[in-house]
């Protein structure tokens, strides 16, 4: 019943790479919705010149990566994860932080957005991926920034050793973007040390039990006040440069491709010293 609800939703394409995923092998066949998202990002990465238009990040230059195509387009429309961006900027401007620790770098978007944004003096970057960390190297390069920034493999249960004195943890935002980690490395010890700190945290709740959930989020309230945000409206319509396209490629570029609706958590320490 579930290959077959999988096949009515998604096509026989998607159903298809799935299925390969599911033993491990990785193909690339695109449907329709796909290739037009390939197109749109190689469109607008032409047209914004790789920079970011508008928003926080503007004037943040990024290289293109073919493993970010679906969510170039936002980014570059300064859009992505915007409620997020928001944010960043509203607790390093009031708690004048120092230092910005981003678990699960990606390509770099917030390091390198808030490095142009002047938010942070200095850049710490968990990523899992070789060929991401290499991509965070170029951009922070591309935009003329060669030092006051490390970046680190995966982010295990020991990343805090590796950091603690590099950074003065009151002085320190942590953006927590590890896909369902979060409910191994957010733990008693860890959450113990970041007191102090604040977080932003993607909360991915469908990649993990009741449980999970529950318990993180008792483990956070002993030290923090929290909040949530979630993405908020789009408006294609500010945007000039989107004035040729269709409705229909319109909204796909504004989509982050979220698997359902996401949720961040804010913590803000509960007692600041």
């Amino acid at each position: 019943m579930k290959f077959i609800e999988n096949y009515k939703r998604y096509g026989i394409i998607n159903t298809i790479n799935s299925l390969f995923s599911k033993i491990g092998i990785k193909v690339n066949l695109y449907d329709t919705i796909q290739k037009k998202k390939i197109y749109l990002s190689k469109k607008m990465h032409e047209l914004c010149k790789g920079e970011v238009i508008d928003g926080i990040y503007k004037g943040s230059k990024f290289i293109y990566s073919s493993d970010y195509v679906t969510i170039k387009p936002a980014q570059l429309l300064g859009c992505y994860e915007k409620e997020v961006q928001q944010k960043i900027f509203e607790l390093s401007k009031k708690n004048n932080l120092k230092y910005f620790v981003n678990l699960g770098g990606g390509d770099g978007y917030h390091t390198i957005g808030s490095k142009v944004a002047n938010m942070f003096k200095n850049f710490i970057i968990f990523e899992l991926e070789e060929k991401n960390r290499n991509i965070i190297k170029k951009n922070f390069e591309l935009n003329k920034y060669f030092e006051d920034f490390e970046i680190f493999a995966k982010a295990d249960l020991n990343f805090l050793k590796l950091i603690e004195k590099k950074i003065e943890f009151n002085k320190s935002l942590f953006l927590i973007d590890i896909e369902g980690d979060e409910f191994k490395v957010l733990n008693e010890d860890s959450l113990n040390y970041m007191k102090n700190s604040f977080l932003i945290i993607e909360f991915h709740h469908f990649y993990s039990l009741l449980d999970e959930q529950k318990k993180l989020l008792e483990e956070l309230n002993k030290y923090f006040n929290i909040t949530s945000i979630k993405t908020g409206n789009r408006q294609f319509s500010n945007f000039k440069i989107l004035n040729k396209f269709n409705d229909d490629e319109k909204w796909l570029m504004m989509s982050e491709c979220r698997p359902a609706t996401m949720k961040w958590l804010i913590c803000e320490p509960k007692v600041l010293f």
